[in-house]
């Protein structure tokens, strides 16, 4: 059976950046991943700049440097074909996240397997509002979320997709108690709370329990 201890991710004002060439998927399809062409140039790390209203702020055309830097790619790194002028020069960029009990630092589409966070961009909108599955938003107004092998999100919050109770809003299709942050975030179906399954996680490749602190595969 393989264990992965859940640990706390806070999120930072900081944010990873890389100097992105993409051909969208519409216009042409990347011969080795059927999908768009794509590649990136770690450009470092830079201060997230925020909207007047506390939200990351996604226009960053003046923070990049000139098409004609020699760092921007020139060719896919999947299929090696070159970009065009018509192909967008994009200053791509995540934000950074630390972990509460090592200190380590990373984006979250690289955080490891039992990592936990809040997704901020979902609970922010609706901190005064209702909870519940449909919403994703839990009993105390987070939307938590962790990583499962496979590179997979779990939104605990979420309603599942053989969900028995779909007229229901404020019910949890997942309950879960305790923190993370203290080690013990523990999911099960005692609450109100639909009849799917019994409160484990299915995704691609992983099937398992988050108790006490501890995902587990079954």
């Amino acid at each position: 059976m393989t264990e992965y201890k859940i640990t706390w991710l806070e999120p930072t004002d900081r944010e990873h950046q890389w100097l992105r060439r993409y051909t969208s998927s519409d216009k042409h399809k990347c011969a080795t991943t059927g999908s768009f062409c794509n590649a990136m140039f770690d450009f470092g790390e830079a201060d997230i700049l925020y909207t007047t209203d506390g939200y990351i702020d996604g226009v960053r055309e003046d923070r990049k440097p000139p098409d004609v830097d020699p760092r921007w790619p020139t060719a896919c790194s999947a299929c090696g074909r070159p970009f065009g002028a018509e192909d967008p020069f994009q200053l791509f960029s995540r934000q950074i996240y630390v972990c509460e009990a090592t200190g380590a630092r990373t984006t979250l589409e690289k955080a490891p397997v039992g990592s936990c966070w809040d997704a901020w961009w979902i609970s922010e909108r609706r901190k005064d509002g209702p909870t519940g599955s449909a919403w994703m938003v839990g009993p105390d107004h987070r939307s938590l979320t962790v990583k499962l092998p496979g590179n997979h999100d779990w939104l605990i919050d979420s309603r599942a997709k053989n969900c028995t109770m779909p007229e229901d809003n404020e019910h949890f299709c997942w309950v879960r108690h305790g923190r993370p942050e203290d080690g013990t975030l523990h999911v099960d179906k005692n609450g109100h709370t639909c009849a799917a399954g019994a409160g484990s996680i299915a995704v691609p490749g992983f099937h398992g329990f988050l108790h006490h602190g501890v995902l587990r595969d079954c």
